[in-house]
Order: C-alpha cells, then structure tokens, then sequence
C-alpha cells in the first residue's frame, strides 16, 4: 500500500480485487482444461439472443440495444485483460463492462482471462481461442499487440479486437499485408485530454494555484496523445482566458503550458504506491489537479487528495483530481472534478455486434484493420461516441457498477449512497464558475466541427517535437 496510509475507498477496491483472483485460482483447481496461466478464464452466461439489429447509438450517456432472434447455437466472447486486471476502475474494467453489457443485451456468454504479467498474455488468447464456442476474442491494452499478432494468425478461423494496440502496423511490417480476422480500435484521446487539460488550467487560473498535474504509467505512444492533448488543452485555455478577460492574472502573466503543468511517467499500471508518490509531490508544489493517466494509479491519487483533506478539513476540491477512461467522479465525489471518458466499453459492445451480424471482417477491410472512435465519430453509419467529458447524467451508470459489484462480493464499496454521490458531484459542479465549464463547451464543439486541431503524436520524433514546444 501506500506510504502514509491508505484510504477506506482503496482497501475495499483492493479487497475486491483479491476477492477476484482467489475466485479465479479456485476455478482453475476446478477445471482440468484450464489454460497453463496464472490465471483462469470466468464465464458470464445471459439471455438467449444472438443476433441483434442496428447497432446502439452510443453517446456518453444513453445507449439504445435491441435484440431479435433465437440463437441456433452457443456464442461467446473472450476479453483478455492488460495487467492491471480487474478492479482498475477504468481502462480493463470498461472492457469488461461492456462485454457484460452485449451479453445482456445479445444472449451471449462472455470469457474472462485476466492477464497478471506480460507472460499471460499468449496463453490467455491461445485459451480463448482453443474454445470452439468462442468467436470473437478481445486483447485489452497496447501491450497484447504482439500477441494478438501471433495468435490471430494461428487461428485464422477466429475474429480478434485490440483496444489501443497496432496489430495490424506489426503485419504490415512484417508481412507485408493487413490481417483479415484482426481489428485494432483506437481512440481520439488527444482530444479528451485536451478538454480536461483546459479544465484544469481554468481551475488552476481561478482558484490561483500555480499548476496542473499528470500521472501517466508506461511511456507507449497511446499515451503520448494523452500527455500532449492535456498539455495543448491548458495551453489554449490561457490564450482562451486572455481573449476573454483581457489578460492574465498577475501570478498567470508570461506562463505558458511549460510552466504551469507538472507530469511524470510512473512506469507501472498496477504500483498504486507509485501513484500516490507522485501526486503528492505534485499537490505539495501547488497542484489545482492532478489527471489519472495510469489506470488503477488514480487509487494512490485519490488517497493523496484524501490526506490533504482530512488535513486541512475540506469537504469538496481544491485540490481534485481528474478521472480517466470511465466516469471515476463516484469514487470520491466532491474531490473529482471530471473524468476523461474512453469508451472501451463501446469498443467492445460494437466490436461484438459486428461479430453477430458478420460484418466483422468487412469493417476490418473497409478500414484497413484499424477503428477510431473519438468525438463525433460512426461505425457503419451510426453515431459511436468514443471520448467524452463525464457529466451528471452519466454518473448513475456507473454508480451501478459499484451497485452491481456490491451485490457480488457482499462488500462495500461506494463510498456513500448513490443520491449522496450525486448531490456532492451536483455540489461541487455548481461552486466552479460558469464560465469555466462555457469554456470546456466551448473547445469541444471548436473541436467537433474542426475549427481547432488537437496535436496527436505517434512517433518520437513528434513527441519530442510537441514536448518542445509544450513542455
């Protein structure tokens, strides 16, 4: 844990956590086709439909899902988790949730094989796709990359999805074609980062703190375009501010981007001691926020905001901290100001229905095997919203998660009532200024119809570019 304590809301995640992979090990003892890993595929088994009809409009908020006919025979998924595993709160538990929810939603059954190593990743997809019930298997992090591009040519019979990985870049590469059954989905994260990053440079403006901050795990290129989205979101917020108010703040005059955000790369996704570490140092340097970029990280963040709290006897932020990758504003409402949405859960829900309706492999030759879902993007026609800002209205979706987990292991884990956590996220919504949330409006619908464009690098030589003139 970390150092100088922890808090209640990460031992009861953690706690669930263990509860998981004990449950896992207990089912590989059980099942003598097990594969060979550290860990053991769980199945999920819902309703009895298999095919549905258009796919769901998705937005941040509302999704619409309709299911038509009875299957003929069993259909399952398999997802294939990174190694932050279950519990993260964000990147891998959005894939399983919207496994969950196609199973529901489409009379499926859903495979799950959490990777605790790099090691577990062949054995994992090689698991999956040895079940002859499984059509679809989905790897879950840039880092399976290499591993979905073995295993999807071992088995050309069956379909693969990678959030955030460039699969189809090593095939090109190496064989000098796309592969067929291989779909790499991507995101605009650049562009939802940008909005934070605003956001809390706006923060920072207002409540006269003199920075913003960011935890990130791994250096990978996903997350360059986290990095530099936040860092050009803060630096377009000054020149935003200036446009409007004239000038800047005495203690803002001559700061760029450079000098206003903090940011440093962890090198871990699962160290939540690493996380904490480097968002206290940023919250003692006058940090406004401090952004999540490091999956289950965000737990070592929110015990530093907690500490400082409890110091000082604060009820509601400053300081925040900003979420990432689902609505994480629940976990200590009144101190999360937003959350960076990436919709992995969409990833996955489409990606299945394009599985059930066979078009699967048409999508992946129309876009050369790789899908991008942003702001203001479709699939087939219809409207995906992959990155979003969180608002109220999406939060009870993801209150019941913790409901819905709750109901599973039998421990608490929201830190309060649902109408609780609503009316403290309400709350402190409303003690920020109007005009700092018209500003973030203001970015994402510039962004939307192309008046501005959003750095988004993908090679060293752009990132050290952007870092240059960023910071």
């Amino acid at each position: 844990m970390s150092a100088g304590g922890s808090s209640k809301t990460t031992w009861i995640v953690l706690a669930v956590v263990i509860i998981v992979i004990v449950a896992a090990v207990g089912a590989w003892l059980a099942h003598r086709g097990a594969p060979t890993t550290t860990t053991t595929p769980t199945t999920t088994t819902t309703a009895s439909t298999t095919t549905a009809t258009a796919p769901a409009t998705t937005t941040a908020t509302t999704t619409t899902k309709t299911a038509t006919a009875t299957p003929t025979k069993k259909f399952k998924i398999a997802v294939v988790s990174d190694i932050g595993g279950r519990g993260d709160l964000s990147f891998n538990d959005m894939a399983f949730k919207g496994a969950g929810e196609a199973a529901k939603d489409f009379g499926i059954e859903v495979v799950e094989l959490v990777s605790k190593t790099q090691q577990d990743y062949l054995p994992n997809l090689r698991a999956a796709a040895q079940d002859p019930d499984v059509k679809l298997i989905v790897g879950v992090g840039f880092l399976l990359s290499d591993a979905l591009f073995q295993v999807a040519q071992e088995y050309p019979d069956k379909d693969f999805v990678g959030i955030d990985t460039y699969t189809q870049a090593l095939a090109l590469q190496k064989l000098n074609h796309t592969l067929p059954n291989m779909l790499d989905i991507k995101f605009e994260e650049h562009k939802g980062s940008a909005l934070v990053g605003a956001l809390a440079c706006l923060l920072a403006i207002h409540y006269h703190y003199p920075h913003t901050g960011m935890v990130l795990g791994i250096e990978i290129p996903p997350l360059w375009k986290f990095e530099i989205g936040y860092k050009w979101g803060c630096q377009w917020a000054l020149n935003w501010y200036k446009q409007h108010f004239g000038e800047l703040p005495e203690d803002f005059k001559g700061k760029t981007s450079k000098d206003i955000v903090l940011w440093t790369y962890t090198g871990t996704f699962s160290d939540i001691t690493k996380g904490y570490e480097a968002a206290k140092e940023m919250y003692a340097k006058g940090a406004v926020a401090v952004y999540n970029v490091a999956g289950p990280l965000g737990l070592g963040i929110n015990q530093a905001v907690q500490e400082i709290a409890k110091e000082k006897n604060l009820t509601m932020g400053p300081p925040f901290w900003i979420g990432v990758d689902s609505n994480q504003d629940w976990i200590n409402p009144g101190f999360v100001v937003a959350s960076m949405m990436k919709r992995v859960d969409k990833a996955v829900y489409i990606a299945t229905w394009l599985e059930l309706q066979g078009k699967f492999r048409d999508v992946v030759k129309e876009t050369n095997g790789t899908l991008v879902l942003g702001i203001g993007t479709k699939v087939l026609g219809k409207p995906v919203t992959g990155i979003s800002i969180s608002t109220l209205k999406d939060l009870d979706e993801f209150i019941q998660m913790g409901i819905e987990a709750e109901k599973l292991t039998g421990k608490k884990i929201l830190p309060m009532p649902p109408e609780q956590i609503k009316e403290k996220v309400k709350k402190m919504r409303e003690s920020i200024p109007d005009w700092i949330w018209q500003a973030v409006e203001e970015l994402q619908h510039d962004i939307e119809t192309g008046k501005v464009k959003v750095p988004c690098p993908t090679t060293k030589e752009e990132i050290q570019y952007w870092r240059e003139q960023l910071g």
